[in-house]
């Protein structure tokens, strides 16, 4: 499963929390208000991972985008790192060691006030793959 990268984690909170907190990262457009979120977290047998919206393309065999980047797997890792430190989920340092690049967070009492534009639908995606 992780010829792609993905990022194997180990949730110490709800997964809701996760998919929550993972919708408020990613692209901001402040003149808008709009965050495109960068990465989701994706269950396949009973396995959890932070994945770039890019890699869930190549998953599904769709190659809308397929040019995954240095700078997005940067990014995807310091998505990880943060949800690490806020003690979210748990994974090896090694999988997210190249993390140095800033990532956009919309706090969460401030969602409202933004809208979140997903380029990649993850529903129904849980073990399909």
């Amino acid at each position: 499963m992780n010829e792609l990268n993905l990022i194997e984690i180990i949730p110490k909170v709800d997964i809701k929390v996760i998919k929550e907190t993972l919708t408020r990262i990613g692209i901001c457009n402040k003149k808008t208000k709009t965050v495109y979120p960068t990465c989701y977290l994706y269950e396949n047998y009973d396995k959890y991972y932070i994945v770039h919206f890019k890699e869930m393309f190549l998953l599904t065999r769709d190659n809308s985008y397929n040019n995954l980047s240095e700078m997005d797997t940067k990014r995807k890792n310091a998505i990880a790192f943060c949800l690490k430190n806020w003690g979210l989920i748990d994974t090896d340092d090694e999988l997210i060691a190249d993390h140095n690049i800033k990532v956009d967070v919309i706090p969460h009492k401030e969602k409202k006030d933004w809208k979140i534009s997903h380029k990649f639908n993850m529903s129904g995606m849980e073990q399909k793959i």
